[in-house]
């Protein structure tokens, strides 16, 4: 069967449409967190997820919109998105957000938003982390999203080594899978990043779709959220 496997929408309801219309037919869609932050469009991209059904995660972002006292971990501009978030979401939604899981499995695979030792706000960024992060998870495979940065985590006799190309992957346990940021990438590439899990071929796929990258701008202006979330999306970091 295939997933796809979606991460980091970040309320950037024009890179998450973009998303859906060049994906592929899949079995279902994996969320692995953070549906708000950052952009200008919250209640859209979370109904829209919501409605699916999807299995989702909480983010980071998600988890502030219900336990401000976290806020004290954002930079400043962060928390005041989040909490210009919280006063913009339906209580249905905060709700829908507060009862979201920070881990899943699914045919073997550990789904969590940051890192299999620390769920929601660890970031595997570099060989160390990713390292210790894999000696956790035997021979299986995690998909694991909040750096925005996609590629795969492997070990090889011992080292570490990422992987990333716009391709098909074989996967082979342990391995630490992180499809990229829908809404807000930040590996240089501004185009939304998401994949396809094919479970009985053992791969995952990269994918990168173009989106209306000015509109999902004038969505957090108009919206007077701070600048530079919209400056961002042209620069992809």
């Amino acid at each position: 069967m295939k997933y796809g496997i979606v991460s980091d929408i970040h309320a950037n309801w024009h890179a998450l449409e973009a998303v859906l219309g060049d994906m592929p037919e899949v079995e279902d869609v994996l969320c692995l967190g953070d549906v708000v932050g950052y952009g200008g469009l919250p209640g859209e991209c979370l109904e829209e997820v919501r409605s699916r059904g999807w299995l989702t995660l909480v983010g980071n972002h998600d988890r502030a919109c219900t336990q401000p006292d976290i806020l004290e971990w954002f930079n400043e501009d962060a928390g005041t998105v989040i909490r210009w978030t919280i006063d913009k979401l339906a209580k249905k939604q905060l709700y829908w957000l507060q009862n979201l899981p920070d881990e899943s499995r699914i045919f073997g695979a550990l789904l969590v938003h940051a890192s299999p030792r620390d769920h929601i706000y660890e970031y595997i960024l570099d060989g160390l982390t990713a390292y210790a992060n894999l000696k956790l998870l035997d021979d299986a495979i995690c998909f694991h999203g909040h750096s925005h940065v996609p590629g795969i985590f492997t070990l090889d006799q011992g080292s570490v080594k990422h992987s990333y190309e716009i391709k098909v992957h074989d996967l082979e346990g342990p391995c630490l899978v992180n499809p990229g940021s829908v809404g807000q990438p930040r590996d240089g590439n501004p185009d939304a990043s998401y994949g396809i899990w094919d479970t009985e071929a053992h791969s995952f796929e990269f994918r990168r779709v173009a989106y209306d990258r000015m509109a999902a701008q004038k969505a957090i202006l108009d919206a007077g959220l701070p600048a530079r979330f919209a400056a961002r999306l042209d620069m992809g970091r």
